[in-house]
């Protein structure tokens, strides 16, 4: 069994399919761009590389990737 610690590190490198998980994951892809401005083409790439649906973020997925970004970079 995984201990509580290791799946919540897990779930902040975006290593699970959870909800947070899943916004962990593009998040810290989208932390590796060279812009300071995402768009739209960039945001959905991101996803689709990620294996996320982008069509799926509610608003409320794209606040919490954007707590995520500030606090990775």
């Amino acid at each position: 069994m995984i201990e509580a610690w290791k799946l919540a590190m897990m779930e902040d490198y975006g290593l699970t399919d959870t909800d947070t998980g899943l916004v962990n994951r593009v998040a810290r892809r989208l932390a590796g761009s060279p812009s300071d401005v995402i768009d739209t083409e960039e945001f959905r790439r991101a996803c689709l590389d990620c294996g996320v649906d982008p069509d799926s973020f509610t608003q409320s997925d794209l606040s919490r990737l954007q707590r995520k970004l500030n606090e990775i970079t």
